[in-house]
C-alpha cells in the first residue's frame, strides 16, 4: 500500500481570505431545527490577483442535531482539479504562460519561489 504523499502548508505570510459558506438551517436526517455548532471544516486554495498572492479559506462550520445527534455541513466547494489546491485564476496564469509564452514550468516554479510562494 502506498502512502499518500503530505501537503506541505501555504506560507503564513500570505494573506488570508476568509469565506464562511452558508450553515444548514435543519438536520438532513429528522428535519430538526435545533442545530449546535459542533467545529469547522477549512478548505484552503492558492489564487493569484494578478502578481498579487493570497490563500482562500472556505470554512463548512459543522452542526450536531440535539433531536438526532446527526452531523450537518455544508457541501464542499467546488475546485477546478479534484482535490486540487490550485484556483481557477492561479491554473490560467500557470496554462497561458506555459503555452501562450512559452514559459517551462519549472521556470514558473523557480519564479513563484522568488515571490514567496513554493
Amino acid at each position: 500500500m502506498r502512502k499518500r504523499p503530505a501537503r506541505q502548508p501555504f506560507p503564513e505570510h500570505l494573506p488570508r481570505e476568509r469565506v464562511v459558506e452558508p450553515a444548514p438551517t435543519a438536520c438532513h436526517c429528522c428535519g430538526g431545527h435545533r442545530l449546535r455548532k459542533l467545529g469547522e471544516d477549512i478548505t484552503e486554495t492558492l489564487e493569484v490577483v494578478p502578481r498579487q498572492w493570497k490563500v482562500i479559506q472556505h470554512v463548512r462550520e459543522k452542526f450536531t442535531c440535539r433531536d438526532c445527534e446527526a452531523i450537518s455541513r455544508a457541501p464542499a466547494p467546488f475546485h477546478a482539479t479534484p482535490r486540487g489546491w490550485a484556483g481557477p485564476g492561479l491554473l490560467a496564469m500557470i496554462l497561458f504562460e506555459k503555452f501562450g509564452q512559452h514559459q517551462p514550468l519549472n521556470r514558473q516554479a523557480e519564479r513563484y519561489a522568488r515571490e514567496g510562494v513554493p
